[in-house]
């Protein structure tokens, strides 16, 4: 009886804490529309939440979805910009709230104390769980646009609590209207070394035709050897516009499954081999993202199930067989792309002579990999590669700017994982030296700082991409411009002192604002370029010595000083 007893107490604390974990309540009062899904292709990383629209302006209040503490406060003028974490012991759960405008007045003393504490506008601390206590329902902060967001939105994100691992929030039942399935736009067929793909050894991307949730491809593809599948496609929810990300695919050969990815969970550990899972190429040169249906070789997503020969697809005989590629959302509307694919083991006619390969090198991916020439050294460690490469090299002449030699490493139509030291030498009077830095260039006049220290005669550093690399020098220091403050000032009705800050060179590094010789925080737009001070109550009446340090990222520096009363 003990024992039985004891059993239903199990059971109930079970389905209670399942239950809970299904009660979450929304971050918004108003309707839910979502401009972006949990998984979506995004630059080097899959979306680790949703974002939510916030009627297109800041300062919608962002309510706490269920009980718990603010275990975690971070202030980026990058990335996730004004951030909470709040975690929910009874759930096991972690939520995030990102892009915010301003923290609650319950939570923003302890965010202006570790501002000052560090003196620094950029923090990222941790709370215990006695310090900030939050229920449901409670307003923790205001929808913003801070960090790299480029449009007023809330990312929301929930996370396993232990494992830190984005889960994808729609499984917890927010209130999305979705009834729409998700838009396939185009097929790739991948052909390899010896594959024929209707006669010619190269990829093909077909067009598809829709009729309801079906599409089709008109032609019987004819092909003699290994392939794989890639597919461009999105999803779509009512009431927005906006292109998502989608939540499954699943690839069938004759009705047996091959393949099939989900987005359930992620893990910020391996978020960056999304470079791997997509078409690298086609996003790069295309600006088009495709699911590639299969793995390359270092590819470490633990999101894959099913796999068949890792996706690819092998018919050994003459027969014609059915693909059909299954696309879902998590509202589990699906389209379906069916075609067939005629197998031969004879080469045709129409087969195209391999292309002689002139490149300089292998790089295999499971190995180190090295290239040294005159006035570069490059050093790449095993597991950089997502496959092995040709590897190519080539040198421009000095262009206009340079010191030296413009260096071709290999492509940028080709991801790269870990960074590699790259090494490049060219002559350069020494005073000039410490204004110098490596940086990538379009050849057209445009240069993106990379950075790089002096040692042994070679200028190094360490990237993470491949692409047209150059020495170039900085000496040029930041500007400063004060848009509501200047010398003499008289501030009567004023809430705040803004600047603008801007470095068109080797961009921005740091900057320090003081008030009487004490540092002051000045949240920083880097998109506005703009830096603001916000008076309150932060300074007394009576005259006050404002001055401002700015400094770029080979050492250029700035001061803006204005005395001013208030």
């Amino acid at each position: 009886m003990n024992i039985s007893h004891s059993y239903f107490l199990l059971i109930c604390i079970i389905i209670s804490q399942n239950s809970l974990a299904q009660e979450y309540k929304d971050p918004f009062d108003f309707k839910m529309l979502l401009s972006g899904t949990f998984g979506e292709l995004r630059s080097n990383h899959f979306h680790a939440g949703i974002d939510i629209k916030t009627e297109g302006v800041e300062g919608q209040k962002v309510r706490s979805i269920s009980d718990g503490y603010v275990s975690r406060i971070k202030v980026s003028t990058w990335g996730y910009g004004k951030t909470i974490y709040i975690t929910h012991p009874q759930t096991g759960h972690t939520s995030v709230y990102a892009h915010l405008q301003k923290f609650s007045p319950k939570i923003d003393p302890f965010v202006k104390k570790e501002h000052y504490k560090k003196e620094s506008f950029e923090i990222n601390f941790f709370l215990t769980k006695d310090t900030i206590l939050i229920e449901q329902g409670e307003i923790i902060g205001l929808s913003g646009n801070s960090g790299s967001s480029n449009g007023a939105h809330l990312h929301f994100e929930i996370r396993d609590t232990e494992t830190q691992h984005p889960i994808n929030p729609l499984r917890f039942g927010f209130r999305i209207q979705d009834n729409i399935p998700p838009i396939l736009k185009k097929l790739k067929i991948y052909a390899f070394d010896t594959t024929l793909i209707n006669g010619y050894n190269q990829s093909k991307i077909y067009s598809i035709n829709r009729k309801d949730n079906t599409y089709t491809i008109n032609d019987t593809i004819t092909i003699n050897g290994i392939f794989a599948l890639g597919i461009f496609t999105y999803d779509k929810s009512n009431n927005a516009y906006n292109k998502n990300g989608i939540y499954s695919i699943k690839l069938f050969i004759d009705g047996k499954i091959h393949y099939e990815f989900k987005a359930d969970e992620l893990n910020f550990n391996t978020t960056r081999y999304i470079n791997a899972h997509i078409d690298y190429y086609e996003k790069k040169k295309n600006k088009t993202k495709y699911h590639r249906c299969y793995k390359l070789p270092n590819n470490k997503l633990d999101n894959y199930k099913n796999l068949i020969d890792n996706g690819i697809i092998k018919l050994n005989d003459i027969l014609i067989h059915q693909i059909d590629l299954e696309v879902s959302d998590i509202y589990n509307n699906k389209s379906n792309l069916v075609f067939n694919v005629k197998s031969t083991n004879r080469p045709f006619l129409k087969k195209c002579p391999l292309s002689k390969d002139n490149s300089n090198k292998n790089f295999r991916f499971d190995t180190e990999n090295s290239f040294r020439k005159e006035n570069i050294n490059l050093h790449m460690k095993a597991f950089s590669l997502y496959e092995s490469i040709k590897f190519h090299y080539n040198s421009t002449d000095s262009i206009e700017g340079v010191f030296g030699e413009v260096h071709h490493v290999h492509n940028n139509n080709t991801p790269i994982h870990k960074k590699y030291t790259l090494a490049l030498k060219a002559n350069i009077v020494d005073k000039l030296k410490k204004k110098t830095y490596i940086a990538t260039t379009d050849m057209q006049g445009s240069f993106w700082y990379i950075g790089g220290d002096w040692v042994n005669g070679y200028l190094k550093t360490k990237t993470k991409e491949f692409g047209n690399f150059c020495i170039i020098a900085d000496t040029i220091r930041p500007e400063i411009r004060g848009l509501n403050i200047f010398p003499e000032k008289i501030l009567r009705n004023q809430k705040s002192i803004k600047l603008t800050i801007q470095d068109k060179e080797s961009g921005i590094k740091s900057y320090r604002g003081e008030i009487d010789g004490k540092w002051v925080l000045m949240d920083y737009d880097h998109k506005k370029d703009l830096l603001r001070f916000d008076i309150n109550n932060n300074i007394s009446q009576g005259k006050h010595y404002f001055k401002l340090k700015v400094k770029d990222n080979v050492g250029n520096t700035s001061i803006y000083e204005a005395e001013f009363t208030y």
